[in-house]
């Protein structure tokens, strides 16, 4: 075999491999829409997940039901002593961790892996009622 001859199968051979390289890499890209939502509905579709996003919904909705409850409590302490600064503080600091639950409860709502798990006796959106 002439040196030329070897020169050329080399310089094939790497430009094969360089093209195979690119031709995987876009059928990778050009796949990776439907595989990312392929894999999206499994997770999502799995025992693991949906356990996890019920008792989580429980839980925020939880934390919501207390913080409207301390609201309205910290609200009469604040009634009934206007010019306790202490209470006033107070209050806003459970007027702000309530608005917290709420938004939330809200964001894992609208979450793709977890919107389609909330308990149907759930609400689907809460608002701020009751916190202010």
């Amino acid at each position: 075999m002439s040196v030329a001859k070897a020169i050329w199968i080399g310089v094939a051979s790497v430009v094969a491999l360089v093209l195979l390289s690119w031709g995987g890499w876009a059928l990778s890209v050009a796949l990776s829409g439907p595989k990312g939502q392929g894999d999206a509905i499994k997770i999502n579709n799995s025992a693991a997940n949906w356990t996890e996003k019920q008792q989580k919904f429980e839980k925020l909705y939880a934390e919501v039901k207390t913080n409207k409850g301390l609201v309205a409590m910290h609200k009469g302490l604040s009634a009934s002593n206007p010019a306790d600064k202490t209470q006033q503080q107070t209050l806003a600091g459970v007027q702000s961790a309530c608005i917290a639950s709420v938004e939330a409860y809200n964001a894992e709502g609208r979450k793709v892996l977890s919107q389609d798990w909330k308990s149907p006796d759930l609400p689907q959106t809460l608002t701020i009622d009751g916190c202010n």
